[in-house]
């Protein structure tokens, strides 16, 4: 698959949720923060671009692996060491501002704190969180657990039912379980009480984001029909997903339509724009990032960096999003150089996809896909 634009697309939709995070907590609403460019910037939303380019990838890692061991290593290895250094910065940042005392250090709350921070209840935040910035340590890491239940649940859903029936058949269950999931989401967020426990607890779960993730699958599973229509076509594709937002505007400034049919198609429309520019231009990422992804760093920090403002009451001016973004990028090429790109490094090697991938017969492309693959895949 490579030379594709994997790298250079998370990285967008990286920035695209620093800055929507950035002009809402700090309340940047002139300049660069101005309504009419907000409002453009919000029709590429981070995250469900990032959860289908996972279905997109992680299905095709699955399908790669040896076995579920190699598949389980390669995802620890890509989500828990940075984020295991992230949370020592953090505690370090709210250590450094008073939030965290010597009294709540040694504390049980702050012990089962990490030990959630650490593993896969990032939601979990205790009382003594909540005077420090924005009343948590990093709020964007809700999509952790969340990812981390799509990768738990994509051998399951091979081994039960995909590898079991045909393809036909298999694309059919994928589609029907995409729009359950999707009727699902789309009744939390246009139904629900967003400020019940209840719903904010559902929207934590993998369950009502799987049809993004689910979407990606089945991108992946049939590239090579979609590849014509796909590659060196983002012109079409955009043309047609900015037509739908303009005729459409189906997820406005404040709210969602209430067509859930304007929705869901301008959830495929993204999904296919976004697949179309990881295939078109195809060096484009590597001339402009050189071999860095940095994309799951700009998410790690840049919670961090607006609670540090939050905390020093720097607000309003359109400045404060330069300075979170410059120091958001400075810790993410950080953390690729020396945590992420090392672990990356383990992960090829352990996994053993520094050995000759399978024919090209049965491969994306030839040679070593595989291993660029795996490198996309996050």
């Amino acid at each position: 698959m490579r030379p594709n634009n994997f790298d250079l697309i998370r990285l967008l939709a990286a920035l695209q949720v620093v800055y929507c995070h950035t002009c809402w907590h700090l309340g940047i609403t002139t300049g660069i923060g101005d309504p009419t460019l907000s409002n453009f910037i919000h029709w590429f939303p981070g995250v469900p671009i990032f959860f289908t380019i996972s279905g997109f990838l992680i299905s095709r890692s699955w399908e790669r692996s040896d076995n579920w061991r190699d598949y389980a290593t390669k995802r620890v290895l890509r989500i828990y060491p940075a984020l295991w250094v992230q949370l020592a910065v953090g505690v370090l940042v709210a250590t450094s501002f008073g939030t965290i005392t010597p009294s709540i250090a040694t504390s049980l709350s702050f012990g089962l704190w990490i030990i959630a921070q650490s593993t896969f209840v990032q939601v979990y935040n205790p009382a003594f969180m909540r005077g420090f910035g924005l009343g948590v340590l990093n709020g964007s890491l809700w999509t952790i657990p969340v990812e981390l239940g799509f990768y738990v649940s994509l051998p399951i859903l091979y081994v039960g039912f995909v590898n079991r029936v045909s393809r036909r058949w298999a694309d059919f269950g994928l589609a029907a379980l995409a729009l359950a999931s999707f009727a699902y989401w789309f009744q939390l967020s246009q139904y629900a009480d967003p400020d019940s426990n209840w719903t904010k607890l559902q929207m934590v779960t993998p369950i009502p984001h799987l049809y993004m993730f689910l979407l990606g699958i089945m991108l992946q599973r049939n590239f090579e029909s979609l590849r014509p229509l796909l590659e060196n076509r983002i012109a079409f594709w955009f043309a047609g997903f900015s037509a739908c937002m303009v005729l459409l505007n189906p997820w406005g400034p404040a709210t969602l339509s209430s067509s859930p049919t304007s929705v869901l198609l301008a959830r495929l429309l993204l999904a296919m724009t976004v697949l179309s520019f990881a295939f078109s231009w195809r060096s484009l990422s590597e001339f402009v990032l050189r071999g860095n992804d940095i994309s799951y760093g700009v998410y790690l920090y840049h919670g961090l960096a607006i609670n540090a403002l939050v905390q020093l009451g720097w607000k309003h001016d359109s400045w404060h999003l330069g300075l979170v973004t410059l120091v958001t990028v400075v810790c993410a090429i950080l953390s690729w150089w020396l945590i992420e790109s090392p672990a990356v490094s383990m992960k090829v090697h352990k996994t053993g996809f520094d050995q000759q991938p399978p024919p090209a017969s049965i491969a994306l492309e030839t040679n070593s896909s595989s291993i660029e693959v795996e490198r996309n895949a996050a």
